[in-house]
């Protein structure tokens, strides 16, 4: 029976832990701290990730490199000496990949980081069997259900560690007034208990004599059932639906939807992982269930041949998008999976040795040589794109010995050019990589477009390179629509107004929703009739009488301050900055803005869209009668 293991057998286990994982554990840690200290100094974790992730990045991809040195080490005798240079080398790699990482993340820096790590990953699944990659299949398969299960365990361990501990915290919190606990520490707490004693429990679990592994015959039950009442039924679902929607499509003769690649991609991979379950069972030659043993190996089999279809829907949607539109990184990363999954199962069918390792070598192989190189997934797609960029330009008649020129002469841009030609325009734009089209430009990009500058202003400022006669009403349709909104509310909200200085407060609102010209209203004083007209187009407010023009309130000024202030404040404004003092000839004026709402363009100009407002007036002679007519 076994027991609780006492205190000193936890003791006992961490120092064994770390002895065999010195530096993988310490890399975990470094990177745990690391993210406490980027949430502890920086209130936007996001952009501070973006700007000082490198650390984290190089902490993470360390621990995977670590470890996989540590368990080739073990599992190969390898001398102290000579583990000792290897862990040198992997110190110089982490160094290095920290120092090639730009200051500002992009998202192909991010995209990398995911190929090395899902390469890390599944080298640590085969690392201790790379001397006998042909033999130790089942030591293969019982390491690797060993470690997945003692994931799922830490991650189960942890959090009941973090559930109790920030429990405990917040009702010390609570019952003693005490006010220290914030939502920060909760989130630190968790990256501690994550981060750190999760990477000890799970490293605390990994097999250490993996060759006695080979022998080992167990096999869960609960598997069994999860693969013949999970798996299984969700395969035929898929499989169903997918059957059913790749004949709809080919009687109607349509393009398949973009999701069905997603479909297609998440079957095959419960497929693959339903195989990779029941592998040990349908290896069995003395088995106590044959017939059960028969039943999966021919669901596997006809699971493989139902696949091809599928991968041909594949195929020919992502396909077909790569011959419009090009490729991406997305695009590219689906095509190489489809080709793997090809391989994959055809090598599954006709092999009769089905080394289950060779699934797992393949995909890091493809993963490490997507993310680097001329064929790699980055390159690939920058070439598809300039190439589709070039394609469009040339056929405008806009390049001129190699430089992309502005040709009156040239034909407008058809709808679907425009159409594409943003779609590429807004890839290198997002990607920060408008230095691979400057050798097409005669203009410094870098003077041109500002950092600060949003994705629709860039497109802008690259469409007005090409020439008016080209672009036509488009990119004025693109400023028209892509605006930003501002809502801003002042702190005047008092029921009682103090008018010191004034005569009369005129309330007043406005809504360009209800108004598509310059609105105005009629307020008759001494029968004289005063009228306050609101021009949004230009951002005037004007009080008239006849034709003369009494006080004239540009806002545009006041516009252009209260959006610099957007991102720090937009309610509760002080009522100082939401109020224009204007004085006339007979006249003095105060306008207060209550609410505001205002609408900035991509070409920086904006406009007022609604407010609430209340007008202070001052006569400089005698007070007339006043009346108000709307």
């Amino acid at each position: 029976m076994s027991k609780w293991p006492s205190f000193r057998d936890l003791i006992i286990q961490r120092n064994n832990t770390l002895s065999r994982y010195p530096f993988a554990m310490l890399s975990a840690a470094l990177g745990a701290v690391v993210l406490v200290v980027a949430i502890q100094q920086q209130a936007n974790l996001r952009e501070h990730i973006n700007t000082n992730g490198q650390s984290l990045m190089a902490l993470t991809l360390g621990t995977l490199l670590f470890l996989i040195v540590d368990l080739y080490a073990e599992r190969h005798n390898v001398a102290s000496s000579r583990k000792l240079i290897l862990e040198m080398l992997v110190f110089g790699v982490i160094i290095a990949y920290y120092l090639l990482l730009p200051k500002e993340l992009t998202y192909k820096n991010y995209l990398r980081f995911i190929l090395f790590f899902v390469t890390g990953l599944l080298i640590i699944s085969y690392i201790p069997f790379v001397k006998s990659l042909a033999g130790e299949v089942n030591a293969f398969w019982q390491f690797n259900l060993a470690i997945t299960i003692r994931f799922i365990t830490s991650l189960l361990y942890s959090s009941l560690l973090f559930g109790g501990i920030a429990l405990a915290l917040f009702a010390t919190d609570y019952l003693f007034n005490l006010q220290i606990v914030s939502p920060k520490l909760y989130i630190q707490l968790a990256i501690f208990v994550f981060g750190i004693a999760n990477a000890l429990f799970f490293f605390s679990g990994i097999p250490k004599n993996v060759a006695d592994l080979e022998t080992k015959e167990d096999y869960p039950t609960i598997l069994h059932f999860f693969v013949e009442l999970v798996l299984i039924p969700l395969v035929f679902i898929y499989l169903s639906i997918l059957y059913i929607y790749g004949v709809v499509i080919l009687v109607q003769m349509e393009l398949p939807k973009g999701l069905v690649t997603y479909l297609v991609i998440i079957f095959a991979g419960i497929g693959m992982i339903t195989f990779l379950i029941v592998y040990p069972i349908r290896q069995q030659k003395n088995s106590s269930n044959p017939k059960k043993t028969k039943r999966l190996q021919r669901y596997h089999r006809n699971f493989s041949l139902s696949l091809f279809p599928l991968l041909a829907l594949l195929f020919w949607g992502v396909g077909k998008r790569i011959q419009d539109y090009g490729f991406t990184e997305l695009r590219y990363l689906i095509l190489v999976l489809a080709i793997w999954l090809t391989g994959i199962h055809l090598y599954l069918l006709i092999s009769k040795a089905k080394n289950i390792k060779f699934i797992t070598i393949s995909l890091s192989i493809i993963c490490l040589f997507s993310s680097f190189g001329p064929w790699g997934v980055f390159m690939t797609s920058v070439r598809s794109q300039t190439d589709r960029f070039m394609q469009i330009m040339e056929e405008h008649k806009l390049v001129k010995q190699g430089v992309i020129t502005p040709n009156p002469q040239a034909t407008k841009l058809s709808s679907n050019n425009q159409k594409d030609l943003q779609s590429i325009l807004s890839f290198f734009i997002k990607r920060n990589n408008l230095n691979d089209l400057q050798p097409f430009f005669s203009n410094n990009l870098d003077s041109l477009i500002k950092k600060e500058d949003s994705e629709e202003q860039k497109i802008i400022k690259l469409y007005a390179l090409l020439g008016t006669n080209v672009t036509g009403e488009y990119v004025t349709n693109l400023i028209e629509s892509s605006t930003r909104q501002f809502y801003f509310q002042t702190s005047y909200t008092e029921p009682v107004r103090d008018i010191k200085g004034y005569d009369f407060v005129l309330k007043f609102d406005f809504s360009t929703q209800k108004l598509r010209k310059p609105a105005q209203s009629i307020y008759t004083i001494d029968k004289k009739e005063i009228r306050l007209k609101v021009d949004h187009t230009q951002n005037r407010l004007l009080l008239l009488e006849k034709k003369d023009t009494l006080v004239n309130f540009i806002l545009n000024p006041l516009l252009k301050k209260l959006i610099e202030r957007a991102n720090t404040q937009r309610n509760g404004m002080p009522n100082t900055e939401m109020q224009l003092i204007e004085e006339g000839k007979s006249y003095k004026a105060k306008l207060q803005f209550l609410q505001l709402k205002v609408a900035q363009r991509q070409d920086g100009q904006s406009r007022i869209q609604d407010f609430k407002a209340e007008l202070m007036l001052h006569f400089k002679k005698p007070k007339p009668k006043y009346t108000n007519r709307f």
